[in-house]
């Protein structure tokens, strides 16, 4: 797969689990953030084809960092990847743009099988540059 993604969670352990995973399945890793301020700056600068981005953050929280990333980049995909698993929360964040939601802890074979039904064509970049 060559899709270009990013990955925002303030745990550092889990940016790398989330990155190791869609690296090894040929992804391309445009960068990683902390916070929410720090991950629209990377979306910005890098327009990757899909974001990994965590509820609970610094500065930013998951849903407001959404709603920032697809005013600006509507066709940004986001998998929201959270230990927050209530009903009314998770129905926000779709209604932020998420476009799928992982729960805490998660394993290789969920991760993949949400960016396939976010990204189906699994793996050409939207954006042309990888």
């Amino acid at each position: 797969m060559k899709i270009r993604f990013a990955v925002v969670d303030d745990a550092a352990f889990l940016r790398e689990l989330i990155k190791n995973i869609v690296v090894s399945d040929g992804g391309i890793c445009v960068g990683e953030a902390s916070n929410g301020d720090e991950a629209v700056e990377l979306v910005q600068s890098t327009l990757p084809d899909l974001v990994f981005l965590d509820m609970v953050m610094p500065l930013r929280n998951g849903i407001e960092t959404a709603k920032i990333l697809k005013e600006l980049h509507p066709s940004i995909k986001i998998i929201g990847c959270s230990t927050i698993d209530q009903e009314e929360l998770v129905q926000k964040a779709y209604e932020a743009g998420f476009d799928s939601y992982l729960t805490k802890p998660f394993n290789k074979d969920q991760i993949l099988k949400e960016i396939s039904k976010v990204l189906p064509h699994l793996g050409e970049s939207t954006h042309g540059r990888t």
